[in-house]
């Protein structure tokens, strides 16, 4: 039994399950997004949020790619994001995009490469100009 469950429809014993799944997952994003300036902010092992998220901070731009569990009462979903941001006169410009939403983790499974492909082009194509035009930090 966890000593700490923070979701309403995953049981402990589900948790677990998902928690080393992910861990799978994190494994290979830590493989492919080190290379890009990309940390791991936490492991999914021992953090208490079934999230694998990682962040980086070049000077200039700010970002994170990343899996997050959705509690729902019909079973977990995971969707995946890339965010970009920088800050200039007190001012942070972010943008936000989910390259993929309400998919189970089996597809994650089987698509993680794809997936990661995707959100490293889009982080890496989103220039100043273009995190200003579509900022979502109102």
């Amino acid at each position: 039994m966890l000593n700490y469950n923070i979701y309403n429809h995953i049981d402990d014993e589900e948790f677990l399950e998902i928690e080393k799944r992910l861990a799978s997952i994190e494994i290979i994003m830590i493989d492919k997004l080190s290379s890009y300036g990309f940390k791991l902010t936490h492991s999914v092992e021992g953090n208490d949020a079934l999230i694998v998220d990682f962040t980086a901070d070049d000077g200039l731009f700010m970002g994170n790619i990343g899996l997050v569990c959705i509690d729902n009462p019909d079973g977990a979903v995971f969707s995946f994001y890339v965010t970009k941001s920088y800050d200039e006169l007190e001012s942070r410009y972010f943008v936000k995009q989910f390259i993929s939403e309400n998919e189970s983790l089996f597809f994650y499974e089987q698509n993680i490469d794809l997936v990661l492909d995707k959100a490293i082009k889009l982080y890496q194509l989103w220039d100043k100009s273009y995190v200003y035009e579509n900022n979502t930090n109102y």
